[in-house]
């Protein structure tokens, strides 16, 4: 296992952060190892990194501190960070599962090319003393999306919903089996909603959905409800059937930028999380296993992943 150590992501906007105040105190139940802010697998993050990153953002950024405080902010910060955290923890286990490595001197070309360390986490959740471990987390991820973006495909049923309380239904329906599935799919047909049985889709012929949605993120048995576009009203829930990484490339990925393969990697991090298990204290909230980050309550989550029992199939 790996040693716990100071990790980081790409960062974002500090003017983005939304939602209200990082709870440092107090622990509750959740992971039961104290003093954790989640748990991957067998890697245990503990809350002072979570905090020294907090610290060490408002101590960056000066006038931050009132500013979230008077937005009600500074809990979506903590959650942030968090989730963070957690991802990359997932691709740490990713990356050695895959044998993806990335060099130091990709590291620099990359920072070098950002502006340098200061420059690259001006106004972001990131300081010049962890961009180093940003940049790599970047970089692995983008070669994730790489490795597997011109060979994957999945095979899935499909249905749509209206309403989040719509779409969970459904999805709980559909994680009852196939034949439980296929009767709500003929059924929807029926009633004129868009649905369908073993629909096929190439994530090199749809870079979009592979780098916006977790479709191609999920062995065979998973159920997923979620907006394709988020706060649309329109969801899309999803049993998949089959999933293969062994497609022929094509020249779809040579066109794809940098940018999309990180985002694919990202959603591909499902897989690991799936695998590994993610836990996460209830002071930053909850695991949002969908957008693989971390929400405020079990209602703000961006959709839902269920597994299909193994004596269903």
């Amino acid at each position: 296992m790996r040693a716990v150590r100071f990790r980081t992501r790409h960062g974002r906007l500090l003017a983005s952060i939304a939602a209200a105040g990082l709870l440092l105190a107090g622990c509750g139940t959740g992971p039961s190892q104290a003093g954790a802010a989640a748990i991957v697998g067998d890697t245990r993050i503990p809350v002072t990194e979570v905090q020294s990153w907090f610290g060490q953002v408002l101590d960056k950024e000066p006038g931050l501190r009132p500013q979230l405080r008077q937005q009600g902010q500074l809990d979506e910060l903590g959650r942030q960070l968090a989730a963070q955290l957690v991802r990359e923890e997932l691709v740490e286990q990713t990356a050695r599962a895959e044998r993806l490595v990335v060099t130091d001197q990709q590291i620099d070309d990359l920072i070098n090319q950002m502006g340098g360390p200061q420059a690259a986490t001006a106004g972001k959740i990131y300081t010049p003393q962890n961009i180093r471990e940003m940049v790599r987390t970047r970089l692995l991820t983008t070669e994730l999306g790489r490795r597997y973006f011109d060979r994957l495909s999945v095979t899935f049923d499909f249905t749509q919903a209206t309403t989040r309380r719509e779409a969970q239904e459904k999805a709980q329906r559909m994680a009852q089996g196939p034949d439980s599935a296929a009767a709500l799919v003929d059924a929807d047909v029926r009633a004129g909603i868009p649905a369908g049985k073993d629909r096929r889709l190439r994530a090199a012929d749809s870079p979009q959905m592979a780098a916006t949605t977790p479709l191609f993120g999920a062995r065979p048995g998973t159920v997923l409800a979620f907006e394709p576009e988020p706060h649309s009203g329109q969801w899309l829930v999803v049993l998949v059937k089959e999933r293969r990484t062994d497609e022929a490339p094509t020249p779809a990925a040579g066109g794809a930028d940098d940018q999309t393969l990180q985002r694919v990697g990202t959603y591909l991090l499902g897989i690991t999380a799936d695998e590994v298990g993610v836990r996460l204290s209830p002071r930053y909230g909850v695991w949002d296993p969908v957008n693989l980050t971390t929400a405020p309550n079990e209602n703000e989550t961006t959709g839902f992943r269920l597994h299909v029992p193994a004596t269903s199939s």
